[in-house]
């Protein structure tokens, strides 16, 4: 009987083309509006790194110094920039779980003959524990050494993409590549690894958007090379002026500080570490405001600096009102196809069929529409991303579907489909097939 029921569904899409395609249409356009804002909305509150992003937390404390008099204090909060100085003994130290400190730049390398050029990539400037911190895959070669960056030996990693596009080959380690007229030997590759949302600088950079880290300098030797930070940030002595792609002075606060702590109880006990260092260079004179720290998580602190902007909000519950909008004409389409073949539903009934098999085969058939729509709701999602993306707006790069959301397109496609053309279904099931047959 259920065969049957499917042949019958079969039959009905069929016979009313036109009507068939208008559900359909009705269906993927709202469908692929919702999916389109909904795919926007999931790519700005995605976890920033693909895994670990729970445990990493951004180290800050009251280092910065005192207003001179008669100057408001512009800066309460505190700091989440530390000297070079604080930042190499809180990752020397060892205290967490992995510790990194990095600044971001923005660096020109070409291949040692000068011939290829990378153009302009993001890099930073960082120590060794950074790649194992934020989960940035080694596939050739290796990290350097804390004793190789104490020697300011000029080593670089660079991503597979880089190295492909520097020297022809994914396998670029024993490599040289010339940074403002230095060269760096190449002793590591990367995967590529994509920044899924900013977490880094976003007091000084606000940038939307998958970002590809294409390069990893030790921060020593970058200093000796004469490469320096994009921001260097606040310095203690305002009338010096920061350097801009330079090294910034001893006094000036620019490198974040990075640490994995896995559990509340290490997050406690770096803490209170942290309150103890603050303590000790308060009462050595080095920071002259009361000692106070703060360890914000990388979640949260993206949420609080770089958030969704509202207008993502309102065009998804927009969205999601003309779906349902869409999803009423529909039902009242298929309410009013499924009542026309209320003559043939009263034969079948007078036939033995029960109102079973009658409720399966409307349901079937709007299945069947819902399938079609979401399978047309594909290519109009993508081409609603298209659109996107060729909009000036911040979040326009992260316009792009995935796997999951294509999964997710077609659950939603089915499942309202389902959901719509249930009470049509039930609505011919019960119609009295004598009153039917009378009638007609």
């Amino acid at each position: 009987m259920k065969r049957y029921d499917l042949q019958l569904a079969l039959r009905g899409l069929l016979r009313h083309r036109a009507q068939t395609l208008l559900i359909i249409v009705t269906m993927a356009i709202g469908i692929a509006s919702c999916m389109t804002a909904y795919t926007i909305l999931s790519a700005l509150t995605a976890a920033p790194i693909a895994h670990g992003s729970r445990h990493l937390y951004l180290v800050s404390m009251s280092s910065q110094p005192l207003p001179k008099p008669g100057d408001h204090d512009a800066a309460p909060s505190m700091p989440t920039l530390l000297k070079l100085r604080d930042a190499q003994a809180l990752v020397d130290a060892r205290k967490a779980v992995r510790q990194a400190y990095l600044a971001t730049a923005f660096i020109n390398a070409s291949s040692d003959h000068g011939k290829t050029h990378s153009g302009s990539q993001f890099a930073w400037l960082t120590s060794s524990q950074a790649p194992a911190l934020f989960g940035i895959s080694v596939r050739y070669g290796r990290v350097w050494s804390h004793v190789e960056a104490v020697a300011r030996m000029p080593l670089v990693v660079i991503d597979e993409h880089l190295s492909r596009k520097l020297f022809g080959v994914a396998d670029g380690v024993g490599h040289s590549l010339r940074i403002q007229g230095h060269l760096f030997r190449v002793v590591g590759i990367t995967a590529d690894w994509i920044v899924r949302r900013q977490f880094f600088d976003l007091e000084e950079l606000n940038l939307r958007g998958k970002l590809t880290i294409g390069m990893l300098l030790p921060l020593q030797s970058a200093m000796a090379a004469g490469i320096g930070p994009f921001a260097p940030g606040p310095c203690d002595n305002s009338s010096q002026k920061a350097p801009v792609y330079g090294p910034p002075a001893a006094d000036c606060r620019w490198l974040e500080t990075w640490v994995r702590l896995d559990t509340p109880q290490q997050v406690q006990s770096y803490r209170r570490y942290l309150l103890n260092y603050a303590t000790a260079q308060h009462a050595a004179g080095r920071f002259p405001r009361a000692p106070k720290v703060a360890l914000h998580g990388m979640d949260d602190w993206v949420v609080q600096n770089n958030g969704v902007p509202s207008s993502v909000h309102i065009n998804l519950w927009l969205s999601l009102a003309f779906l349902a909008l869409c999803m009423v004409n529909v039902m009242g389409l298929l309410l009013a196809r499924f009542l026309r073949g209320s003559y043939e539903v009263a034969v079948r009934r007078t036939l033995g069929a029960t109102r079973a098999s009658v409720f399966t085969q409307h349901l079937i058939e709007a299945g069947g529409v819902s399938l079609l729509g979401g399978a047309l709701a594909v290519p109009l999602t993508l081409l609603g991303l298209w659109l996107v993306r060729l909009q000036k707006v911040g979040y326009s790069s992260a316009a792009h579907l995935n796997l999951s959301m294509f999964i997710t397109l077609f659950v939603l496609a089915v499942g309202v489909g389902l959901i719509v053309g249930a009470l049509p279904a039930w609505r011919a099931s019960t119609l009295s097939p004598a009153l039917q047959i009378k009638t007609n």
